[in-house]
């Protein structure tokens, strides 16, 4: 390939829950985990919506921040 490509991975969706697919990462370490796996393939992007401990979407900065520190130290 003499093309260069930038691959973007979407790891949760901001809606899905366990109940709807077991496999969707909605706690930060299952997050961080299922980023660095798609890193490892090749990804370079990662577009993700943390969660509350119910697994509705969250805004909290803090959560946002632990996810971006487990992302900047395996990836």
């Amino acid at each position: 390939m003499s093309d260069p490509c930038i691959l973007c991975v979407a790891i949760t969706g901001s809606v899905p829950t366990k109940a709807a697919n077991p496999a969707v990462p909605v706690t930060i370490t299952e997050q961080i985990e299922s980023t660095h796996a798609a890193f490892e393939a090749g990804a370079s992007i990662c577009h993700a919506h943390v969660r509350n401990d119910d697994e509705t979407p969250s805004s909290d900065p803090e959560k946002f921040a632990r996810l971006k520190e487990g992302l900047e130290k395996h990836c």
